[in-house]
Formats: structure tokens, sequence, C-alpha cells
């Protein structure tokens, strides 16, 4: 989902951890070791996942200091997945049993042996199976902490501060609406748990 080319989704992060005084210059290091990843065509690896350019999902090089736009810091996450369509994969393993019960002379088939023809015919359609790819951009404010992430995917954020954290050694905070209420409190020095107080009010109720 692109933050810089229109309209999406994002989810709001602050990084609260101290960075380190040789930051900047350890990045190029720390982002290529996790940049992505292209998936091996005769693999059976299903998925890959990794930063490349937020201007150029092709590039994962990485070789200037592009994805730094002082103070800002970015790049998209990359996900390539290969899927194998369930009608698919359960109409070659039933070729498959079918074959093997000819070979054989076998009227049936165990349990064991069609699960273990199930993953060798998935295998082998995994090899064949043409990946899909998804970027999500990642835009970091490093000098406040403020990070936005293009996706609300519970799962995908997940593992965005994952990786996240293993690129920089960094902890994400997710920001809900609570949590920045607080923020704005303690800027105006008002005591947080004034928030306590308030209750939900419909705007369609007259006073």
């Amino acid at each position: 989902m692109g933050l810089i080319s229109g309209s999406g989704s994002f989810t709001r992060y602050l990084a609260t951890d101290v960075l380190p005084d040789n930051f900047i210059e350890k990045l190029p290091k720390m982002i290529i070791r996790h940049s992505f990843k292209k998936l091996d065509e005769t693999s059976t690896q299903e998925r890959s996942m990794g930063w490349v350019n937020i201007m150029d999902m092709f590039d994962n090089k990485f070789k200037t200091l592009g994805f730094l736009k002082e103070p800002y810091i970015t790049m998209s996450l990359r996900i390539d997945e290969k899927k194998i369509p369930a009608t698919a994969l359960k109409q070659h393993c039933i070729e498959a049993e079918e074959k093997i019960k000819k070979e054989e002379s076998l009227e049936f088939l165990s349990k064991r042996r069609r699960a273990d023809i199930k993953d060798n015919v998935k295998q082998l359609l995994i090899k064949r199976a043409i990946p899909v790819t998804r970027t999500y951009n990642m835009i970091w404010n490093y000098s406040t902490g403020a990070v936005i992430f293009g996706s609300t995917a519970n799962k995908l954020c997940d593992e965005f501060m994952e990786l996240f954290f293993r690129t920089f050694s960094i902890q994400l905070q997710p920001i809900y609406p609570y949590t920045l209420a607080v923020k704005f409190l303690e800027k105006d020095k008002t005591p947080p748990d004034t928030i306590e107080g308030l209750h939900p009010f419909k705007f369609s109720e007259k006073p």
C-alpha cells in the first residue's frame, strides 16, 4: 500500500528507545542485512520478506543513502508469496493418488500415504508457482521517534514490528487514540488521569 502515491490506511508507532551515537553510520549495514531476498525459482520456499527502496520495489541493494531524507528514513516492506489455489491442489492430489493406485494395484491408500502424496504435490506446484508481490511503505522520523506503516492488518503489523526490531534493535509502541490523547495531555502539562473522567458522547443527541 503506497503512502507516497495516494491515500491509504496506515498504523502509527513510536520508537521509544534511545538511538546510539553512531546510528546513522551503521544504518546501511543494518538495512542490507534484512533487505528483501528474491525467492529462488527452484526453491520450495513459499514466502520472502524484507526491505526495498520506497521508490523502486526491485531495488534491495541500498547502494546509496537514498532511503535517508533527514530526519526521515523511508523504505518499503516487500513480501513475495507463492500460493497454490485449494482447488488446483486437490485436483493434482487426486490425479497423483489415482496414478499410484494404478501402478501399485491398490484399491485404497492409507491416510499417511495420502498426506505424503499431498506434501509432494504441493512442493512440486510451489516450484512452478509465480509469487505475488506486495509492498508497504514505512516512514520513520528518527528525531521524534514517529513511525508510519502502510497497513492496518494485525498479523502484518506484528511482522513489521518484529522486522523493525531485528533490523534496528528498537522496540515500537503502537499509538492508539488513548495513548495519543495521553501524550497531548502530558504536552499541555495536564494530568494524564484526566482522560479517565471522559465519557462517550453521541453527536446526534441534543444537549
